[in-house]
């Protein structure tokens, strides 16, 4: 699984990067891209430690944080205390509630003391941000995170809410245990960033390559430890965000079910337990071995395709678009494949994740990459019909299907879909 470089976005439709347990790790998957409420679902209790991380993962806060709806509303109150309060200073609670944005604020006193009390459908992952002396929302870099449930939430920050202390009710405790044993490769993570985003200035390749690698195996880490943490607590309601990070941003079907399965029963029962549930199945409808959901969307020039009409080559279900960085960085490699094995019964379908109105930046897009292969969108950006019917949640994504329509690979980076390809269209005898 590559780690770097995937694009992604928050839910009001702003492109955004983040992904893994270690924020480090979001900060350079802010390079790549995903859909936000996963990523931050996964990042909310190690957001502490790195001020760039917030800023990225700020702007995707924003209607995007993942809801755990129980039966009953859950009132919390949330009482914080800045020390060495700036004058002008205000405090911004975001959070979402059923995919709809809310946004509450309140003005730091001059004692540093701040609070907000509201009802939640049950324990939400939240952004809590600071500016000051008129700084705007967007880009400030002071913010944490928290989750909001049922009682009081302390919040207590030494200089900055980036070294804010959070506590008073179970999951936020719990969430900090994790982030107590993440802190080991939290570090390590984060200096692999920072050795990442030196060799990106340089544009130094095999720098870059090698450091995936590391970050890969610090990704693969962090996840069995909170793979871990999930099978000792099955039945704290944490369990339910602690699975989406062990998960990761790219979930395989087989191994989210099997860590469901170590939730309590009476956990997977719950509403969120049971969107998991459909999010596995989900997942099931789109691995490798099932036949490739059909779709149809429309060329750039306004003329319909099926998925099921390209039968009989091995197609590549391409997921890109315009706009994504990482996703033009590939596209070489991909043209490079589709060169090599167009006359051997290979073609790419890609479908654009671009926004209503970005028809023209897609059209330039295709002209400049070289991308001669079919394309289609819906131009929904992340509300892609067909992003969401593959459970899309990061870009560049991409599925190999066989001639008959079934999946025989997903996230083919780099050598890899040559090398797929070469052992499907040119087996060694």
């Amino acid at each position: 699984m590559l780690y770097l470089s995937r694009c992604s976005t928050n839910k009001n439709g702003h492109a955004e990067r983040s992904r893994s347990i270690s924020p480090a790790a979001v900060a350079l998957d802010y390079l790549r891209g995903r859909d936000a409420s996963t990523a931050l679902s996964m990042t909310v209790f190690s957001l502490h430690q790195n001020p760039f991380l917030m800023k990225l993962l700020f702007a995707a806060a924003l209607g995007a944080l993942p809801l755990l709806a129980q039966a009953q509303a859950e009132t919390f109150v949330l009482n914080g205390k800045v020390a060495n309060a700036r004058a002008n200073s205000k405090a911004y609670l975001r959070y979402s509630i059923d995919g709809k944005a809310v946004i509450d604020s309140a003005w730091v006193k001059k004692d540093g003391a701040f609070s907000f009390k509201g009802t939640v459908p049950g324990p939400v992952a939240a952004n809590l941000a600071f500016t000051h002396q008129g700084t705007a929302l967007a880009k400030t870099r002071d913010m944490t995170s928290v989750y909001l449930e049922k009682g009081t939430i302390k919040v207590a920050t030494p200089d900055s809410a980036t070294k804010a202390v959070v506590a008073g009710t179970p999951i936020n405790a719990l969430a900090n245990q994790l982030r107590e044993q993440m802190k080991p490769l939290d570090a390590q993570g984060k200096a692999l960033g920072q050795q990442y985003m030196a060799a990106r200035a340089k544009q130094d390749k095999p720098a870059m390559d090698a450091l995936e690698a590391k970050f890969d195996a610090n990704d693969e880490a962090q996840r069995k430890v909170a793979a871990e943490f999930v099978a000792v607590h099955p039945n704290d309601r944490f369990s339910l965000f602690a699975v989406k990070q062990a998960v990761g941003y790219a979930p395989k079907a087989a191994e989210y079910a099997a860590l469901f399965e170590k939730l309590s029963p009476k956990l997977r029962a719950t509403p969120e337990g049971q969107k998991i549930a459909t999010q596995i199945a989900k997942l099931q409808s789109v691995a490798v071995g099932a036949l490739a959901p059909d779709f149809t969307q429309k060329t750039p020039e306004g003329t319909p395709l099926t998925l099921s009409s390209l039968r009989g080559k091995y197609v590549l279900i391409d997921f890109w678009a315009s706009w994504c960085g990482p996703c033009r960085q590939e596209n070489p490699n991909v043209v490079a494949a589709y060169n090599t094995y167009k006359d051997k019964g290979f073609t790419i379908l890609g479908v654009s994740l671009d926004r209503e109105n970005g028809q023209g930046a897609w059209v330039k897009a295709i002209a400049a990459d070289g991308l001669v292969w079919h394309q289609v969108s819906d131009l929904k950006f992340w509300q892609n019909a067909v992003a969401q019917q593959y459970s899309v949640l990061g870009i560049p994504q991409n599925f190999l299907l066989d001639p008959a329509g079934k999946i025989v690979a997903t996230n083919l980076r780099g050598e890899e879909l040559q090398t797929k390809l070469a052992q499907l269209l040119m087996p060694v005898k």
